[in-house]
């Protein structure tokens, strides 16, 4: 047993078989010691794990390149970055609450291999907003890049932790990622019209990432509807299956059952985490060392995996997470920024991953009404903002508000009577909205389309069941951030 870590070695008692059971109330002590830790582990290691297994796309992809993963979502080999040309299909049912107001490029990343370049835009129209947020394995915003910081055009240097070395002639920049596995996610806005989204694909289009040994001085042009048009489906699914069955995608990305193997082979692939986890991870080591040693050990915290998810699950739901934002609405106030906050991360991992930095966009959901009842398509509810109180964001930097509804398990309607699963800034330019003569703006949330003139053109159409909200508002300005602005309250009116 001498090859076992002295910390994995502690968890056992020195005499558990003393005459008369005097050893029994120690070793009790010591499994539940064990229980609890291993539950704080599993909250802990839940997103790194969701992260990790996310890196399956390197296989998938490595002999197509770049493209659209199944059709639908962004994928490419280790180190370079794929992309959607358009909104993310909400027929798909596999990625919870994406936004329906960017095009997306995605990129995970592997920096024990070698440092990585990150290309930003450097032909950018006035007020067009864009992202490149970086995230660690453990979906911990590390760098925040776009238009909402001033990132100037041209190129950054991704490196992994204990890299050594200057700064490359010619670029702007080294960022450090405190684990060997980022998350990269590029985000153009656009609107609905033909010339925004080339607007938005132009830019995408300079956005991008490759292997340092590749670099020139030359910077590169990427194509994301080369891309959107490149699809690749796993082994044993075929488009024709999707097609008809699109929740075969529906799998929880973190399988309860094999969450200790998992755990090990990411923390394999990270051996070095930033200060915040690094405590958690040699608990965690010690943890799965302790499960080799017995069969006993085994079914014990694998028993514990199995009921710290169905805990997470059952918590992580809008009608429950996060703390009061005025009006019924609830925020994470450090989203992206989770420093030890292990559990609000866990939470924000089940029902809205890789949140951006609350800096650039702070969200607000909710899934009841002002009346405390749980939000239902069969009634009809209105949000009245006063004339001069939509959400304050800043558009010189490219901000914007969204209010996107999601069904009960957070994906949106497949088929939206009016093609709106969200409403916001895009519907405001497009002069799509109607104002009351007061300036008032009344948004209708229902099943059921309104039959009045105002309430069709402000109607977000819910589906026949249980819905919830989440308000984005990118680049808000201070009112947000402090806490002074408030959303209007979410009113059953039918």
């Amino acid at each position: 047993m001498t090859d076992i870590p002295y910390v994995t070695r502690q968890f056992m008692p020195a005499h558990p078989d003393l005459k008369n059971g005097a050893g029994i109330p120690a070793s009790l002590g010591y499994q539940a010691y064990v229980e609890s830790l291993a539950r704080i582990i599993y909250y802990w290691g839940y997103p790194a794990v969701d992260g990790f297994g996310r890196t399956s796309s390197w296989d998938v992809m490595k002999e197509a390149g770049p493209g659209a993963t199944m059709g639908l979502f962004p994928g490419a080999p280790k180190n370079r970055m794929g992309y959607l040309d358009d909104y993310m299909s909400p027929a798909q049912r596999k990625v919870v609450t994406p936004n329906a107001d960017t095009i997306y490029g995605v990129s995970f990343a592997d920096l024990s291999v070698e440092p990585l370049v990150i290309q930003t835009p450097v032909d950018v129209p006035p007020g067009h907003y864009w992202t490149i947020q970086i995230v660690d394995i453990f979906t911990t915003v590390t760098h925040q890049l776009g238009s909402a910081s001033y990132t100037p055009g041209g190129k950054l240097l991704l490196v992994g932790p204990g890299w050594q070395g200057e700064k490359p002639d010619g670029f702007i920049d080294v960022l450090h990622s405190a684990t060997a596995v980022a998350g990269l996610f590029g985000r153009s806005f656009t609107a609905h019209s033909p010339e925004d989204k080339a607007r938005a694909r132009r830019v995408l289009n300079q956005i991008g990432v490759y292997p340092l040994s590749e670099d020139t001085p030359e910077r590169k042009t990427f194509d994301c509807e080369a891309s959107a048009r490149n699809k690749v489906y796993p082994a044993g699914v075929t488009a024709e299956m999707l097609e008809r069955d699109p929740d075969l995608l529906r799998i929880r990305p973190v399988d309860a059952r094999k969450f200790w193997d998992d755990l090990e082979k990411m923390l394999d692939a990270n051996p070095v985490v930033g200060p915040d986890d690094a405590p958690m991870a040699e608990q965690a080591r010690a943890l799965l060392a302790l499960r080799k040693s017995s069969d006993q050990w085994r079914t014990l915290l694998d028993r514990v995996a199995l009921a710290a998810d169905a805990e997470l699950h059952a918590a992580a739901r809008y009608d429950q997470v996060g703390v009061d934002a005025g009006n019924g609405w609830q925020r994470q106030e450090n989203s992206g920024v989770w420093g030890s906050d292990w559990f609000g991360r866990a939470l924000a991992a089940v029902i809205y991953i890789y949140v951006n930095d609350y800096h650039e966009a702070i969200y607000f959901i909710r899934g009841t009404d002002a009346d405390g009842a749980l939000l239902q398509g069969r009634y009809r509810y209105a949000i009245r903002f006063e004339k001069g109180q939509l959400p304050p964001v800043d558009p010189a930097r490219g901000g914007f508000w969204s209010l996107t509804m999601y069904d009960r398990d957070y994906y949106m309607l497949a088929r939206s009577p009016n093609g709106r699963n969200n409403i916001g800034r895009v519907n405001l330019d497009a002069n799509e909205l109607k104002f009351a003569d007061d300036g008032s703006l009344t948004l209708i949330l229902s099943h059921e389309e309104p039959t009045d003139t105002e309430g069709k053109a402000n109607w977000l159409p819910a589906p026949d069941d249980q819905f919830a909200l989440l308000m984005r508002n990118y680049v808000p300005t201070e009112p947000i951030l402090n806490g002074n602005y408030k959303l209007p309250d979410v009113k059953r009116v039918g």
